[in-house]
């Protein structure tokens, strides 16, 4: 793949001009630290031996003007990597979150916490790129600059910090496998611990309510346990590194004034370039001392960025697909019709669907029956185009639905799952979902059908009711009359209703099938559903087991094949 393609790189290539910025600053930054070492220099070895105060005037105002200038050069260089990091943020966020929702609803119908921490790691990788990690990064090939600077001014000093570089960087190097292997090994305890918190608080109720606090407790202990024995793992190994580069620089400084005094001594180097030489020395080995933490930020960025890539990997052949494929605008949908058709969730090995036909004309009422698992939701999500299937062909009018455009899909097909999902925001918001097209006119129309407007009417901020926490303190009704008004309001040729009224009281159930006759009446109906109200609104019913149809034909003579016989 191009660099300029790529999820990540892309947005780096197109701004590598401000990185180019970063590095001339860094290399400006750079050469103004030599400029204080030369400063004590010459003071010790002119200014001090002559007197010259004039020059020391002069000399301190020459620094006070790179300092000025270092200080101004900093700002800038920290100025473009936080613009640099900003733009990556918003770039790279937004397509890994476009990919998101371009993807089969399969392809992350994993676990919530796993799916959230693996986005959550984007930053560790961003902040690598985009933090004072990048300034290390930079100034590290500056060391040898320091080097060749002492060399310059004390000649044989020189080899003192050239030998401990080399050292310490070899015992980062050496330590590099064990820290990698104990970032991997974190991110996945850390992904554990993600997903139980967030399994725990979104079940909260059922915990409590079923006495599974201890269930919950010993598999956060066990994660939280491995966590932070890796964690404890991943310190000491970076401890290794810090302490080596401290006590490197301590034996350098031990090793330039001892080696140093000799030399001033034989009148090989001057009083001034032996201070200055223990000055650049330090400066030297300063980013040495950072080495463990960049060590370990690369590994926690490096496994961060394998989880992110694996995530894109699964998603792209789904935004390829999208981006390839012929698309056909629909502004409505006609006749549905599954043609040998398998499907199989990720996490399964057996088929949910197994070589199924069916048709559904254009305008039928049909109802969906069958036992738990024996396929039946799967057949209404294939319908709406939220998953694909494994193979085969299913159509409207003969049109496959993956080359239907999904707006067509979404604003034809009205649908309502068993599992409501509402979003913090008004109830108005939930309803709308940030479509075009829809009054409120249109949204009062359906809610007076859903019975959600009477409910409204008794709230002091009717439609405008913000809604906390994906809809806590509704009832189970109150959040199915939302999910039908949601359907509803934009009046779509196609329902697909999902056991729609399964939390409701019997009256308003029967308050909606009455209401909801005169709208249906031209439109095509599909209900999933076990409560006789809602049947009694089809035709025709179809009867699934095993991911096959065992019955399909009028609703009379099926319904009387289905009673038991006595």
């Amino acid at each position: 793949m191009k660099l300029i393609d790529h999820w990540f790189w892309s947005p780096f290539a197109e701004h590598r001009g401000i990185y180019y910025r970063v590095f001339l600053a860094a290399t400006l930054v750079n050469f103004m630290s030599v400029g204080s070492s030369i400063f004590i220099m010459v003071v010790y070895d002119r200014v001090v031996p002559n007197s010259a105060y004039e020059s020391l005037y002069a000399l301190t105002m020459g620094m006070v003007i790179i300092i000025v200038f270092d200080y101004i050069l900093k700002m800038l260089r920290a100025y473009f990597i936080d613009y640099a990091g900003e733009f990556v943020d918003k770039k790279v966020g937004n397509s890994i979150f476009d990919r998101l929702l371009q993807a089969p609803a399969v392809v992350v119908a994993g676990p919530v916490g796993a799916t959230a921490n693996t986005f959550k790691e984007f930053d560790q990788v961003r902040d690598f790129f985009t933090s004072a990690t990048l300034s290390l990064l930079v100034d590290l090939p500056f060391i040898f600059l320091f080097i060749f600077v002492i060399y310059l001014i004390s000649g044989p000093l020189a080899f003192i910090p050239l030998t401990a570089v080399p050292i310490v960087l070899l015992i980062g190097i050496a330590i590099q496998p064990f820290l990698s292997r104990v970032s991997s090994e974190i991110g996945g305890h850390n992904q554990e611990k993600q997903s139980i918190l967030v399994e725990t608080i979104s079940g909260i109720e059922s915990v409590k309510v079923l006495g599974g606090g201890n269930l919950v407790k010993e598999r956060w202990k066990d994660a939280a346990t491995q966590h932070s024995s890796s964690s404890r793992l991943s310190r000491s190994l970076g401890a290794i590194a810090v302490n080596a580069a401290q006590s490197a620089q301590q034996v350098c400084l031990v090793g330039i004034v001892f080696y140093g005094v000799f030399l001033v001594g034989e009148g090989t180097v001057s009083m001034g370039a032996m201070v200055a030489a223990v000055l650049l020395s330090s400066r030297t080995l300063a980013p040495l001392g950072q080495i463990a933490n960049l060590f370990g930020r690369f590994n926690n960025a490096r496994t961060a960025y394998k989880r992110l890539s694996l995530f894109m990997d699964e998603t792209q052949s789904a935004a390829d697909a999208q981006n390839s494929k012929t698309v056909i605008r629909r502004p409505t949908l006609g006749d549905l019709e599954f043609r040998s058709v398998n499907f199989r969730y990720p996490d399964q090995e057996v088929d949910t669907l197994t070589n199924l036909n069916l048709s559904i004309k254009k305008g039928e009422k049909v109802a969906i029956l069958g036992r738990n698992g024996s396929g039946k939701t799967t057949v209404i999500k294939l319908s709406s185009g939220l998953f694909g299937s494994t193979d085969g062909l299913i159509t409207f009018d003969g049109v496959d639905t993956k080359q239907i455009h999904n707006d067509d899909l979404s604003r034809s097909i009205g649908m309502v799952l068993q599992d409501v999902q509402l979003f913090s925001g008004s109830v108005l918001e939930n309803i709308i979902m940030g479509r075009e097209g829809i009054t409120q006119e249109d949204v009062i129309e359906a809610a007076k059908i859903s019975g959600l407007d009477e409910f409204l009417g008794k709230m002091p901020g009717g439609y405008d009711l913000v809604l906390q926490d994906k809809g806590k303190g509704l009832s189970g009704g109150q959040r199915q009359a939302i999910a039908i008004t949601r359907a509803l309001v934009h009046k779509p040729s196609h329902y697909i209703l999902d056991e729609p009224t399964s939390a409701m009281d019997m009256n308003s159930e029967l308050q909606f099938i009455e209401n909801f006759k005169e709208m249906y009446a031209d439109s095509t109906l599909i209900v999933v559903s076990h409560r006789m109200p809602l049947v009694n609104l089809v035709d025709r019913i179809i009867v699934m087991n095993d991911g096959k149809v065992v019955e399909d034909g009028p609703k009379d003579e099926i319904l009387a094949r289905l009673q038991p016989t006595t």
